[in-house]
């Protein structure tokens, strides 16, 4: 849906559209000559980088990629490095605290800025080797590498990696070892990538707040979740790129308090096979990075079919992989329209919003007509999915008797089928199993039997119809957006991220912070990703503001991103509270 929206933007550069191949990460032969040029301009500003006395570690992911192929610096130099600045800064990142619940323990503060949960140098020293070999023999004539290879990324404690623990934001499942690589781990071995460890989630990994983890750029503040350690690493110079995971706005709230870059990517592009998800039918995996061209380079690693999760081999692929570098020119944006809903969001009430951010929020779309778009002001459409009088299921809550919404019958389907069938299991077959339960449901162990027949009840209750009919409310939505694309003739559409200062780090049950309604893109399946706009001058906070386009119009968006960061280098600032 929406697709004239892309096909317009498709007539000048269709390589950035959707293709029918296979996606495989692009070698630098592949590239075009334009990207190869911009790529060795990056390689020269991160050597005179280096040459003023600049660490690697604050180098962008593509500066070193190009650096790395050239054979300028090795990976092991590289990751050496990020290893040595994470001792320095990140702490013990298994520091654990008693919660509201006493029975759940959350991971808490370590006087640091415990980005990482838990490090993996020997890991990444040894993929760093295989790097540097490949790259040797690449630059002899021999098989290409991706362009990405050897730099280093950290993932998101959700993501499996064979032999490590993975305890999904929660310290009761420790001991939980992965058995195996997730299809995105496996990817980034292929390409040679040194995985330097995983990186804290908020707790239950789907908490807003990941209070756990410091934000640079002040210490007492949250970083936003639930995705928070990964964009803290990334932008406390403690890793270039690293994965997280979006369900309402996971992988670009905690990116806007930091100041890095992310894509929420369209639905199933990514595989999530061997990741542990929130809500299936609205989970999408993706990458950060510290500038929109490094996003990019990881998604042109990750992404593309996995017959291990049906829903990747229904989603768009992208066989010229996906931009790397900006286009020329004073007015990129000449010809494009581009839609805003900053003076026409009603969520939260207008006089709740952080007046610092509001002002980058206008600032960032005067900037965008700057540089030739034209501005067309949308009022989002409404979501009928919490609306029970719009559509209720056919049968009330068995528990408690109320009309059940849309969004809560795929919430209830969703729980029993995960309760029912991933985690049928006792403390006493799995201990780190049954406290991902406890976690994920918020429940102890007196009461998770209790909860799972009150799940199992819940589903029973919804019948076919139910389900079918909570499907029909989604997509109206999402026809309702891409009528607003078609209308307007607009090729993305810019909306505010979060619209309050995150707030004081205290424990698992810190406060939320407002925003809009942030899960659309995440409804509708449709890629959107959170570009940095600059700093609230109240706070010093970055600021950054969402930019969505139809299903499979990943590389539109992400090409429009670069073209902006090439011109506001926002994403260059340093954190201030290191």
């Amino acid at each position: 849906m929406g697709t004239a929206a892309l096909a317009g933007f498709g007539a000048t550069l269709p390589a950035l559209l959707p293709g029918t191949a296979d996606a495989a990460p692009p070698t630098p032969s592949h590239l075009t000559s334009a990207t190869q040029k911009y790529l060795e301009s990056q390689r020269q500003a991160g050597l005179a980088a280096l040459r003023r006395g600049a660490d690697l570690p604050f180098l962008t992911g593509t500066q070193l990629a190009a650096m790395l192929l050239a054979r300028d610096v090795t990976s092991v130099q590289v990751t050496k490095r990020f290893l040595a600045r994470i001792d320095q800064l990140n702490g013990d990142g298994m520091f654990a605290v008693p919660s509201r619940d006493p029975d759940i323990p959350v991971y808490g503060d370590n006087g640091k800025l415990n980005a990482y949960v838990r490090t993996t140098p020997d890991l990444a020293m040894s993929i760093a080797k295989a790097a540097d070999k490949a790259l040797d023999a690449a630059a002899r004539g021999g098989t290409p590498v991706p362009f990405g290879c050897g730099v280093p990324v950290a993932l998101k404690d959700i993501y499996a990696v064979e032999g490590v623990e993975l305890t999904i934001g929660c310290p009761l499942a420790a001991g939980n070892i992965a058995s195996g690589d997730s299809v995105v781990a496996q990817r980034v071995r292929n390409a040679h990538m040194p995985i330097l460890g995983l990186t804290h989630t908020g707790p239950w990994t789907n908490d807003d707040t990941c209070p756990q983890t410091a934000n640079p750029w002040n210490r007492k503040l949250c970083v936003g979740g639930s995705s928070g350690g990964s964009a803290a690493a990334i932008s406390a110079r403690l890793a270039v790129m690293a994965t997280g995971s979006d369900t309402g706005n996971s992988l670009r709230n905690p990116a806007q308090n930091v100041g890095v870059g992310s894509i929420k990517p369209s639905y199933g592009l990514v595989p999530k096979y061997g990741v542990t998800v929130s809500s299936t039918s609205l989970d999408t995996c993706g990458p950060m990075g510290r500038a929109m061209a490094d996003v990019a380079m990881l998604l042109g690693i990750i992404a593309g079919p996995d017959p291990r999760d049906p829903r990747s081999e229904q989603a768009p692929t992208f066989p010229q992989g996906f931009p790397l570098a900006p286009r020329p020119g004073k007015k990129p944006f000449a010809g494009l329209r581009i839609g805003s809903t900053v003076e026409t969001e009603t969520s939260p009430a207008r006089n709740l919003w952080t007046p610092g951010i509001l002002a980058r929020l206008r600032a960032a779309v005067q900037q965008f007509a700057d540089l030739g778009a034209e501005i067309v002001q949308i009022t989002p459409p409404t979501s009928n999915l919490g609306n029970t009088a719009y559509w209720a299921a056919a049968n009330p809550d068995p528990v408690n008797g109320s009309k059940v919404s849309a969004s809560s019958a795929y919430q209830n389907a969703e729980n029993a089928w995960t309760l029912g069938e991933t985690y049928a299991v006792t403390a006493a077959e799995d201990p780190a199993i049954e406290g991902a339960v406890r976690t994920r449901f918020r429940t102890s162990i007196s009461t998770i039997e209790t909860q799972k027949q009150q799940l199992a009840q819940r589903a029973a209750a919804l019948t076919p119809a139910d389900l079918f009919g909570a499907h029909r409310v989604r997509r109206e939505y999402s026809e309702a957006w891409a009528k607003v694309f078609e209308d307007n003739g607009i090729v993305a559409c810019l909306w505010p991220q979060k619209v309050q200062t995150p707030p004081v780090r205290a424990n698992d049950s810190t406060g939320g912070f407002s925003g809009v309604e942030s899960s659309r893109p995440n409804t509708t399946g449709w890629p959107c990703l959170n570009l940095p706009v600059g700093r609230d001058t109240d706070t010093g906070i970055p600021v950054g503001i969402d930019m969505a386009a139809p299903y499979g119009g990943d590389a539109i968006i992400l090409q429009l991103a670069i073209d902006y960061q090439d011109r506001h280098p926002y994403h260059l600032d340093l954190p201030t509270d290191l």
